[in-house]
């Protein structure tokens, strides 16, 4: 971290303070954006509807020659980066990049600012940039990806040439131009890809010394704290003196709640390792060089990168029902970037849930061997398998393989399972037991330490309309909401991961719905709350876009054990509207694969026939959207018969996501044949 031969911190100013290339770029545009309007910003407000038409994607070109090019860039920094996630450090907007003018710290927005400055000497972070960016324009224009699938081509070379270069492998850019990649595949809805960039980011970030810079950063922060206590508190207008801002890190960084962070992560963690021990009672050395400014944004940029890697780590292990890629162990390595409970700062709070969603979905992981076990103990005969995967969707192929570039050495996803032999079910058993406990008393903990701005506005505030699941939640903002999403989708998750449960999520959905059913309700009535008439809405603002973008997993876990028709009818109108007005993929798939759900259920008698509601906008006969509900029906009409249904490749991410099934179909699936015939 200290090979940079910048002067110390203070003494110099950042390059990131400075955007004259991004002044260029604006430029280049045909029809520059009134930045400083009062419109909203909106999906449909930047790009122009025949954008893609002449669009030739180059390696040669970039934002600061091509106005075609420049035209898709500030689609990203206006719309696509505002709507990546909801959980970063500074409020985006893109209107400071075009002032010609130093933009203070407090300004620099991670996917607004920061990144697309950097992709300007990056050329695979900047391919990966437009890459999403044509993307998502080409879903809302209803258009081919060609030119989206050019750029990830390219950003795809790009990164590998990096990964085979140490001295760039681990470089920020190269880490945020691989996770763009992997959010591009959760964009296109493309599972089995998104695992595979998952796993190269895996492999940057265990390069990187995540804990020896969290210790040298946290002394930074610990020394600048003693100084400004050192001094005067009264102000010189009497008043007493706040702790100000020096750096990029959060300003009570220094503060976090070690104890709390034992009781979340179920380790003991100490002061020590986390840098709160003055340097010479340390118990771990330090480089001895100076630490620059640069430096400090280089760990800012990581820190931000880590908690948007370790989210979509706990979402592709849920969805699966494998492993997290980074061991759980790995995790505290980077602290939560602001203490728990923050208003001005609820990316902290959603840190600490990150850690607490991690725990929950590495302890129903590492457990599915011990059930696996017992199940074969208490039921001979069934030839020591359920027969069914272990996720909410089956994972095909079964081991996920890194990216092109990123081998040697062979990179393959952690094993879903430890080895059996030898296992004590007895200790093992009562050891999950008191796993479970104290992860479902980590979640009341937690809960206690959320600050009263947290809770959900009463209805003299924000008068609630009725929904399906009772009246609507309203929060102070987006992020808030979203982080009850995410806590109650949690506690979800963790019921079904009992110890009694079976190792197969579906059915543990059945046997604990009524124990989870207030929970699944919860989630409906928060994403009833963010916008309550969106299918009349022809277009969104990127804060809403990116609050409906957030609630789509959450939905999907709570979803799938919903039996009221007025809630299954509510729920698929959403997410094809979200679809629809976003460009988001993965929410009509996670539709379909509800619908998909709901439709097993009746067949195997655990729920109440669904039936398409006739007012739902139905996508185009031969769309890909319709493959699951398509393939369901055949495998129905034969039932009985001996016969094997051949899936186009096209077919199966579509039905893997929308199985959600059991191993009578799959035996009925023959995905073989269609490998060898397109060989």
């Amino acid at each position: 971290m200290a090979e940079s031969d910048d002067v110390p911190i203070n003494e110099r100013r950042s390059s990131l303070d400075f955007n004259e290339l991004g002044i260029v770029a604006f430029q280049r545009l045909d029809q520059p954006y009134d930045v400083f309007g009062t419109h909203t910003r909106t999906f449909s407000a930047f790009a122009p509807e025949n954008l893609l038409a002449t669009y030739e994607p180059s390696p040669a070109n970039s934002p600061l020659n091509d106005k075609q090019i420049a035209a898709v860039f500030w689609h990203f920094v206006n719309v696509t980066g505002p709507s990546i996630s909801l959980y970063e450090r500074h409020p985006f907007d893109p209107s400071t990049i075009f002032q010609g003018q130093p933009i203070p710290k407090a300004r620099q927005h991670i996917w607004t600012y920061t990144f697309p400055i950097l992709s300007f000497t990056h050329p695979a972070l900047l391919h990966a940039i437009l890459a999403i960016a044509s993307l998502q324009i080409a879903k809302l224009q209803s258009v081919p990806p060609t030119a989206s699938l050019k750029h990830y081509h390219l950003a795809l070379r790009r990164i590998a040439r990096n990964v085979s270069r140490p001295n760039r492998r681990a470089q920020p850019s190269n880490l945020a131009a691989t996770l763009v990649l992997a959010f591009y595949e959760v964009w296109n809805s493309d599972h089995d890809k998104w695992s595979r960039h998952l796993l190269g980011a895996r492999l940057i970030i265990r390069e990187i010394p995540y804990a020896e810079m969290t210790r040298q950063m946290m002394r930074i922060k610990t020394r600048l704290r003693l100084q400004e206590m050192q001094r005067s508190p009264i102000h010189a207008f009497g008043m007493f003196a706040a702790y100000e801002e020096n750096g990029p890190l959060h300003k009570d960084w220094d503060l976090l709640d070690v104890p709390l962070l034992s009781v979340i992560t179920g380790k003991d963690i100490s002061y020590d390792e986390l840098g709160m021990v003055p340097e010479e009672r340390s118990a771990y050395r330090t480089s001895g060089s100076k630490c620059t400014e640069k430096d400090m944004e280089r760990y800012q940029q990581m820190s931000d990168l880590f908690w948007w890697y370790c989210k979509m780590d706990v979402y592709q292990s849920i969805l699966g029902g494998t492993r997290l890629f980074l061991e759980y162990n790995a995790w505290t390595q980077c602290l939560p970037r602001a203490p728990i409970g923050r208003l001005d700062a609820i990316y902290g709070t959603y840190d600490h849930l990150l850690l607490l969603l991690g725990r929950v979905a590495s302890f129903a992981s590492k457990d599915l061997t011990r059930k696996r076990e017992a199940f074969k103990a208490n039921a001979p005969g069934r030839g020591g398998s359920p027969g069914m995967f272990p996720g909410m969707v089956p994972r095909h192929p079964e081991k996920v393989t890194v990216p092109m570039g990123f081998t040697p050495p062979r990179e393959t996803s952690p094993p879903s399972d430890a080895s059996p032999e030898n296992i004590d079910l007895d200790a093992s058993t009562a050891e999950a037991y008191r796993e479970w406990e104290a992860i479902k008393q980590a979640f009341e903990t937690i809960k206690c330490h959320f600050s009263p701005e947290f809770e959900a506005l009463g209805t003299d505030i924000y008068p609630a309309k009725a929904t399906p699941f009772g009246l609507a939640a309203h929060y102070r903002t987006y992020s808030i909401a979203g982080i009850w999403m995410n806590y109650y989708m949690g506690l979800i998750v963790l019921h079904r991961a009992h110890p009694t449960m079976p190792p197969v999520a579906m059915m543990a959905a059945g046997m604990t719905a009524k124990t989870t059913a207030p929970y699944c309700m919860e989630v409906g009535r928060i994403a009833a709350g963010l916008e309550e008439n969106i299918e009349q809405l022809a277009s969104v603002s990127t804060l809403m876009a990116a609050a409906l973008i957030e609630c789509c997993f959450p939905l999907f876990v709570a979803g799938i054990q919903y039996h009221d028709n007025f809630q299954r009818h509510w729920l698929i109108q959403r997410l094809h509207d979200i679809a629809r007005l976003t460009g988001w993929q993965s929410a009509r798939q996670i539709a379909v694969g509800c619908e998909s759900a709901w439709t097993k259920a009746a067949q195997l008698g655990r729920g109440p026939p669904y039936t398409r509601s006739v007012d739902l906008c139905i996508d185009p006969p031969g769309s890909v959207w319709v493959n699951a509900r398509r393939i369901d029906k055949r495998i129905q009409e034969i039932d009985g018969d001996e016969s094997k249904i051949v899936l186009a490749k096209g077919e199966k991410a579509s039905y893997a996501m929308g199985l959600l099934a059991v191993e009578h179909d799959l035996e009925k699936l023959d995905l073989e044949t269609s490998e060898m015939s397109g060989r």
